[in-house]
């Protein structure tokens, strides 16, 4: 299924080494998530080297694409050109985390999925465990995944009481 991209599902699948969670998508990243991609190499550069290998194994489709008018200027280039390319192109599904752009994406009738969602996904289809899937989601936190204590307290638990 077609799917937009912002920024940091990408990141975040990539140092947990990870991306084959997006394997069931075929990926549109907006140009300027291409570009902050680019950025990330002065942080990273081994885990940058393997994301862009991965893009460019016709993994992903980058587009170039201008912003929709009346946007937040809270919002990143990235999750702008996101959003905005998700409309232009009539593409429900974008893969987001920053709250403020996940409501937005929400009021303009798109359907946003977070890294935690993607990798619960992969526990509902039978690919991965229970217990890979938590121990996966509190990795993305030691590598500096923001998420509300409450929001992990409520997932962990609602993965623990599931069968």
């Amino acid at each position: 299924m077609k799917a937009l991209c912002n920024t940091s599902p990408l990141i975040f699948l990539t140092k947990i080494e990870r991306l084959d969670f997006l394997n069931s998508y075929s990926l549109i990243i907006p140009e300027q998530v291409f570009q902050e991609i680019s950025e990330w190499e002065k942080i990273d550069a081994e885990s940058h080297f393997r994301l862009k290998n991965w893009i460019g194994k016709n993994r992903a489709v980058v587009k170039k694409v201008g912003f929709m008018a009346n946007l937040p200027g809270s919002l990143g280039k990235g999750e702008k050109a996101a959003i905005s390319l998700a409309m232009n192109e009539g593409i429900k599904i974008i893969l987001l985390d920053e709250k403020k752009a996940r409501t937005l994406a929400k009021s303009l009738g798109l359907a946003p999925v977070g890294t935690i969602a993607i990798v619960h996904q992969q526990l509902a289809e039978k690919k991965i465990t229970k217990a890979e899937c938590k121990n996966l989601v509190l990795e993305l936190i030691k590598k500096g995944y923001r998420i509300k204590e409450e929001l992990l307290a409520e997932f962990l638990q609602n993965l623990e009481s599931k069968k």
